[in-house]
C-alpha cells in the first residue's frame, strides 16, 4: 500500500488543518502554493507558519499561468514571504499553455536558481513527455509528477499518487505524494560556502558562475567572462572588446522590468480626425475615417478610403520624425520625414512581387 510522506496544499485547503495529525500519519513535508500567475495564494502564509510550527519541512510552488510579469512575481512574492535558500521551489505546468513548455520552464528555473533555491517541476505524467528527461536530471532538477491511480512513474523524484481522498484526521480531499529520492522530506542545509582559490581545481555546477576563462562557443579570442548554464559549455558574457553579451533568455528577463518604464510601450492612439503634422509623439495611431477626415495626407492615394495606420518614430538627437503609413485596405505603404521644422513630401513604398 502507497504511504504518503508528503502532502500538497493550497487556498482550496482551510487553515484549520490540524498539521500535528498529519504528521503523526507520516507526513514528513508539506508542498506550499504560494502564487499564481501575478497572485499569491490566499492562505500561503497561514499554510506555511501552521506547518512549520507543527514541525514539518516545508517546500513551495507556483502554478504557472502565462501572465505578463509571472516570472518576477514568482520571485518577489517568495522573497516576501521569506522562502529561505534551498528550500525547492517548484513551478506546477498543467491545463493549456502556450509555447514550448521547456523553454517557460527553463526560464523560471534559470532565475530562481539565483536566489539559491532547488527548482522542481510538477506537471501530470502524460505532460511530463513535452521534457527531455535527461536534460532535467542534468539541471538538477526535482521531478514532481502526477499520476493518479497507476504505477509508480520510473522517472519521477517525488510521485502524486492521490487527490481524492483524505488522511488521518482530515477527510477532505487532498494531495498525497510520495517522496520518493527522499530530498524533500530532509531539513534544507544552509548554504555552503566554497573555496575561493584562484588557482584552485574546482568542479563547474549546473547553473554555476564560472568567471573569466576561454569561451566554448564560436566567439574566439582571450579569456573572457563567462557563465555556465550546463557546468559543460562556457558561454561568453563580456566579450574581449568589452562589450556585454546578451541572450534571449537576458532579454526576457531585463523586458519585465524595463516595460514598465516606458510610457505606452504597447499602446494605440486613435485619430478621428485632424492635421497629421500634429502627429508627432512615438507610438502607433490608428485612423478610422476616410482621407477626408484628415489633412496633409498622401495626396495622390486614391485606395485609401477609410481605415488605416500610422507609425511615428522620434529621433531627437538629429532632429528627425519619420511618418509611415499602412493602408489597410490596399496594402500600399506611404512615408515622409520631418527634418528640423520642415516636412518632406509623402513617398509611397511599392513591393515587388
Amino acid at each position: 500500500m502507497t504511504t504518503a510522506n508528503v502532502v500538497d496544499v493550497s487556498e482550496w485547503q482551510p487553515t484549520s488543518i490540524d498539521w500535528s495529525n498529519l504528521k503523526a500519519n507520516g507526513v514528513k513535508a508539506v508542498v506550499v502554493r504560494i502564487g499564481h500567475g501575478v497572485t499569491r495564494d490566499e492562505h500561503a502564509a497561514d499554510h506555511i507558519a501552521n506547518a512549520t510550527k507543527a514541525g514539518l519541512i516545508v517546500h513551495v510552488y507556483h502554478y504557472y499561468e502565462g501572465v505578463d510579469g509571472e516570472l518576477q512575481y514568482s520571485v518577489s512574492n517568495a522573497k516576501s514571504l521569506n522562502i529561505q535558500p534551498n528550500v525547492y521551489y517548484f513551478l506546477d505546468m498543467e491545463g493549456t499553455i502556450t509555447g514550448s513548455w521547456p523553454s517557460i520552464f527553463d526560464s523560471f528555473r534559470n532565475q530562481w536558481s539565483t536566489y539559491s533555491w532547488n527548482t522542481g517541476l510538477y506537471c501530470s505524467l502524460s505532460n511530463y513527455a513535452k521534457f527531455d528527461d535527461a536534460t532535467l536530471v542534468k539541471q538538477g532538477v526535482y521531478r514532481w509528477i502526477a499520476a493518479w491511480g497507476s504505477n509508480q512513474p520510473s522517472n519521477a523524484d517525488m510521485w502524486q499518487y492521490d487527490s481524492k481522498t483524505g488522511l488521518g484526521s482530515y477527510a477532505s480531499a487532498l494531495d498525497k505524494d510520495v517522496d520518493i529520492a527522499g530530498k524533500l522530506v530532509k531539513e534544507p542545509g544552509s548554504t555552503i560556502v566554497e573555496p575561493t582559490d584562484p588557482n584552485g581545481n574546482y568542479t563547474i555546477k549546473p547553473g554555476a558562475f564560472v568567471g573569466f576563462d576561454y569561451s566554448t562557443t564560436e566567439l574566439q579570442g582571450g579569456a573572457m567572462l563567462v557563465a555556465s548554464p550546463d557546468g559543460q559549455n562556457k558561454i561568453p558574457k563580456l566579450s574581449p572588446t568589452g562589450a556585454f553579451l546578451f541572450n534571449n533568455a537576458d532579454g526576457d528577463n531585463m523586458w519585465t522590468l524595463i516595460k514598465p518604464k516606458i510610457p505606452n510601450a504597447d499602446a494605440t492612439t486613435t485619430v478621428s480626425s485632424g492635421n497629421l503634422n500634429d502627429c508627432t509623439t512615438t507610438g502607433k495611431y490608428y485612423m478610422p475615417n476616410s482621407l477626408s477626415s484628415y489633412t496633409n495626407h498622401p495626396t495622390t492615394e486614391t485606395d485609401m478610403s477609410d481605415w488605416f495606420v500610422m507609425k511615428v518614430d522620434v529621433y531627437q538627437g538629429a532632429p528627425v520624425i519619420v511618418q509611415t503609413i499602412y493602408q489597410l485596405n490596399s496594402g500600399d505603404v506611404w512615408v515622409r520625414i520631418k527634418r528640423w521644422s520642415t516636412w518632406q513630401s509623402w513617398r509611397q513604398i511599392n513591393f515587388q512581387g
